[in-house]
């Protein structure tokens, strides 16, 4: 318990200075935290027996984050075109290679590159530093909730067959809590200065903060299926880069899609 509140005392700090420097040095950071993800996830995929392309998966964390972070409209074509590079180097592993692990390394790039470069889409934006400080808040809020309320009223079982330590006052806790920390956090920075998507934040709120929480059932879903407890030891009291971010890769994805087509229907 001890050195997991030592880890967050230490590591929040160092994730909000990132976000409020923004510019290249943000860019780098995130590229890093996705190539530590995709090392992570590559042994994850041979624990569960996938044949992973890794030079694929490694290079897609770097150009994902890099490339769109120069222009975003890029991401459909650029998207494309890996997943025809991505096609023809399983082919030339063929039959060693089967359309199961060419999927396993599809979603590897979807899921950790393709999300962690929506961590730089989302500060590009307008008011960018709140709207990603936004979503770390709920995201942060709503696992400390789900922690502490599970660990210490937990009773009735949630989830179980994916992670045996989740209970449905857990996952309530979590919620209230998240609803909680995003709530303050636009109220205050509303009095800051003024914040544009205020309202619509907090609507969506309780939203994100049920995602959140999906987002770390489904990682606790693939360590299960390789048979291990945490994606890596990075982190001392967390476990590893997609233990930490595994809400985040669902919640800042799904944030930045739902602005851009509120943006796209009002504009």
């Amino acid at each position: 318990m001890l050195t997991r509140i030592i880890s967050a005392a230490v590591g929040i700090p160092v994730v909000l200075f990132f976000v409020y420097r923004g510019g290249l040095l943000y860019l780098g950071a995130v590229i890093v935290v996705s190539l530590l993800a995709s090392i992570e996830l590559c042994r994850i995929l041979r624990r569960i027996g996938v044949v992973e392309m890794q030079i694929f998966i490694y290079v897609g964390a770097v150009l994902f984050p890099l490339l769109l972070s120069f222009e975003p409209s890029w991401l459909p074509n650029f998207l494309m075109l890996f997943i025809l590079s991505g096609t023809i180097i399983s082919l030339s592993k063929y039959p060693e290679s089967t359309l199961t692990d060419l999927g396993a390394n599809f979603f590897s790039i979807l899921y950790v590159a393709f999300g962690f470069a929506h961590f730089v889409l989302l500060r590009q934006m307008e008011q960018g530093m709140l709207l990603v400080g936004y979503a770390f808040t709920l995201i942060w809020m709503t696992d400390i909730g789900a922690f502490f309320v599970g660990t210490y009223l937990g009773k009735r079982p949630f989830f179980t067959h994916i992670s045996p330590n989740k209970t449905l006052e857990g996952a309530l806790g979590g919620l209230v809590c998240g609803i909680a920390g995003g709530l303050v956090f636009c109220v205050i920075m509303n009095r800051l200065a003024p914040f544009n998507n205020m309202g619509f934040l907090i609507f969506l709120t309780p939203f994100l903060s049920i995602v959140g929480q999906f987002g770390d059932l489904f990682e606790s879903s693939v360590k299960r299926l390789a048979k291990i407890k945490d994606s890596s030891q990075i982190i001392p009291g967390h476990g590893g880069i997609l233990d930490r971010f595994d809400s985040a890769l669902w919640v800042i994805p799904l944030l930045y899609h739902i602005l851009q087509i509120r943006i796209n229907i009002f504009s």
